[in-house]
């Protein structure tokens, strides 16, 4: 990964107002190919992970941030982690689907998601997004004050790599 260039930014309902976060600090490595068209090669072994610390995950509102570490317990659970263990095209798109397998607060869970993967110079860009419920990870949704928030987040990750040794 690019430092500083890939992001992942979420975004869950309250009873007020949605609460949006975002992390820059996201370390990872995508392995895999292209043909000389510059489409993936998914058909030679592939894969991927990437990593976001809790703690780097603000919203802007100290109050929920510290709410949302303390319920996600970041000093046991320090990250999220995403791990790609295969991909394939999806019929008559460009976009892609990954089966994946998602760790936070202790807990994996597997996904499937589309995303899209695109050359960008000498960049490789992936973006992509998915709905989780916290509560399929042990995390019971934070009350602040009067405050209530939805169980669900969605989540949409952007990654810039390049290739190793540049």
């Amino acid at each position: 990964m690019v430092p500083g260039s890939s992001s992942v930014e979420t975004e869950v309902r309250s009873s007020l107002h949605p609460i949006h976060g975002m992390a820059n600090e996201v370390r990872g490595l995508i392995e895999g190919d292209f043909d000389e068209a510059g489409r993936p090669r998914l058909d030679v072994a592939h894969g991927a992970w990437v990593e976001i610390p809790v703690e780097a995950i603000r919203s802007g509102s100290r109050l929920a941030d510290v709410e949302m570490r303390r319920r996600a317990e970041a000093r046991h659970f320090p990250t999220i982690r995403f791990e790609v263990s295969r991909a394939w095209a999806v019929d008559g798109t460009e976009r892609l689907r990954a089966a994946l397998a998602v760790t936070a607060h202790g807990r994996t869970r597997p996904i499937e998601e589309d995303f899209v993967l695109r050359l960008d110079g000498e960049l490789l860009v992936v973006e992509g997004e998915h709905t989780f419920d916290m509560r399929d990870f042990g995390v019971s949704p934070p009350r602040i004050f009067t405050l209530e928030v939805d169980p669900k987040v969605r989540v949409r990750l952007r990654l810039v790599a390049e290739e190793e040794g540049r």
